[in-house]
């Protein structure tokens, strides 16, 4: 049920006075000034759960030579997760230096997400609370088809206890919550707004799971005394090939799949299928969506960085009398962008005997197309979207220089971002 104080505005009038959104226009020019060591949360203790995973290690990279003592709340054993961590650095491209502060910066705690104090006692659940300055929730279940009653128990109950670690902490930590631009549902067109939304529908549970794990931060920041900070990123990628076993970014995942998938060739998936290859020997799979359908591409190293500057005006703000109950929002997102179209000619030069059509019906779906559907829901459920995304906060670190405009997400870095790893090939 939408929030009745923050009402969604007319998705038919998009540039409100003061708003800046993504869009298709050009991006935006280099910066003129240097984008420095960014000092968030520099010396403080902070708690991060999913510290082992994609965004969370381009986070710590930066956190760490700040000298930011880290508690990574953790599923597996302690020196199993310190592995899993270590392997995530390097391969987020940390230098040997940030790596070695690993053994000294970092604590690793082992909970389980979804359970009451963590699962923890409660001895441990206060001395966990009591000891950190800051908590950044990262962890959640991002498969966008999986079981409702999964996805809301890691996702929805998994931050109902992280929130509890946040308000039972002696230091009265604040709270940084990951959710996702897509909290936005089944919003098509017009501008997605910087703040609590009015969902009108979710084209998977995954959405409604975030949705209500960020309607609970927003229910809980408005008790008095309690501070928290919402991120909303698009979809994160990177143009680094990750190292073996250690975690990657959606699209990377969606390549290697694609390539498994289709590793037989044209021929062998033509027996299988009622999909006839053309007469340039390309096999052809429709996928529903809309021509000129878009999604937002955001490189991992500009989010990180622009979370971490927005993240340090807060915890360097000490007069907070005027600034009112609940959560602030920042949408961590490029400002242009990228055509589905473009993306789809990325996946095409992975695998050139494939040709991927986009159609607005598709009647009688081979049973290939039916595959690639729930094989790849990670790309063929967005592909209708022409919608954008207010980005007021980060054109203002822009505009201050504090953080360089993202570079565009163009041919030669889709290519390497959909490159599939060696082992899927």
């Amino acid at each position: 049920m939408p929030d009745p104080e923050l009402p969604d505005p007319d998705p038919d009038e998009p540039d409100e006075p003061g708003v800046v959104v993504s869009g298709p226009s050009e991006a935006p020019g280099p910066c003129r000034g240097p984008d420095p060591a960014t000092p968030a949360l520099a010396g403080s203790t902070i708690a991060v759960s999913g510290a082992t995973g994609f965004l969370a290690s381009y986070l710590l990279l930066h956190l760490l030579p700040q000298g930011t003592r880290v508690v990574a709340l953790v599923r597996k054993p302690p020196h199993r997760a310190m592995a899993a961590l270590t392997l995530a650095l390097r391969s987020a491209g940390a230098p040997a230096e940030t790596v070695q502060r690993v053994a000294r910066q970092v604590r690793a705690v082992q909970i389980t997400l979804d359970r009451p104090r963590l699962g923890l006692s409660q001895g441990e659940f206060q001395t966990l609370a009591d000891s950190v300055d800051a908590v950044l929730h990262c962890a959640a279940l991002t498969k966008l088809h999986g079981d409702a009653w999964e996805l809301h128990r890691t996702n929805v109950e998994g931050t109902r206890q992280i929130l509890a670690l946040a308000a039972a902490g002696r230091r009265a930590p604040h709270l940084f919550h990951v959710s996702t631009a897509f909290v936005a549902g089944a919003r098509f067109d017009g501008v997605v707004p910087e703040r609590q939304l009015q969902a009108d529908g979710f084209l998977t549970p995954y959405e409604e799971s975030k949705y209500g794990a960020e309607r609970l931060v927003h229910e809980w920041a408005r008790t008095p005394g309690r501070s928290a900070t919402v991120f909303r990123p698009s979809v994160l990628i990177s143009d680094r090939a990750a190292l073996p076993c250690a975690p990657q970014h959606t699209y990377a995942v969606l390549a290697a799949k694609l390539t498994l998938f289709l590793r037989h060739g044209p021929r062998a998936l033509v027996d299988s299928s009622s999909a006839p290859l053309d007469a340039t020997g390309r096999l052809t799979i429709r996928l529903l969506g809309a021509p000129d359908a878009s999604i937002n591409l955001l490189q991992v190293d500009d989010a990180a960085r622009a979370m971490l500057r927005l993240a340090e005006q807060v915890t360097t703000t000490t007069d907070t009398s005027d600034v009112p109950p609940g959560a602030r929002v920042h949408h961590i997102v490029h400002p242009t962008e990228t055509p589905v179209t473009r993306v789809n000619e990325a996946l095409q030069r992975c695998v050139p005997w494939l040709r991927l059509a986009l159609v607005p019906d598709r009647p009688y779906p081979s049973g290939l197309e039916r595959a690639v559907d729930l094989y790849g829901a990670e790309a063929t459920a967005y592909l209708g979207l022409r919608r954008r995304y207010e980005r007021t906060s980060l054109c203002e670190l822009e505009r201050r220089q504090l953080v360089r405009p993202p570079a565009p997400v163009d041919n030669p870095y889709l290519d390497a971002a959909l490159t599939p790893p060696a082992m899927a090939r």
